[in-house]
């Protein structure tokens, strides 16, 4: 699969889970009110942290383990500064961890999701090699 989609389904991902976690605590009146505004703000966000694990997987890093904590940081990185730039939430001690606590919670599912969607894709390429396997000794 070309890595310019799973970069681009990520982004995505990290968008729509971003959006929910930001209901979720807005419901519990924790965030101000979700505006029109904020939500391109968190697209934004999402497309940065995104941007910054494409150049952070230039790093000569191999280790999955070291992958993820650099993937996790720059998340954290990119919600903290940006969410303070663009005033999404108020900048004080109880709004940063709320806000790292969600960026934890979106990161895990964003990578869930691209590893059950790249379980599919495996299975498909594994079945579809496995057809041509058959094809070829029924020859």
């Amino acid at each position: 699969m070309n890595r310019s989609i799973i970069y681009i389904g990520a982004a995505c991902f990290a968008f729509t889970f971003s959006s929910i976690f930001y209901y979720l605590f807005r419901a519990l009146s924790i965030f101000p009110p979700l505006t029109e505004k904020i939500t391109i703000y968190l697209f934004i966000i999402s497309c940065l942290i995104t941007l910054l694990i494409f150049l952070s997987h230039k790093l000569p890093v191999d280790q999955p383990l070291l992958v993820h904590l650099i993937e996790l940081i720059c998340v954290l990185v990119v919600l903290i500064l940006a969410g303070a730039f663009f005033d999404v939430y108020p900048f004080h001690v109880f709004y940063i961890g709320t806000v790292a606590l969600c960026g934890i919670c979106a990161y895990t599912f964003v990578i869930l999701m691209v590893y059950l969607n790249n379980k599919i894709a495996e299975k498909a390429i594994n079945q579809a090699i496995a057809q041509q396997k058959r094809r070829g000794s029924n020859v």
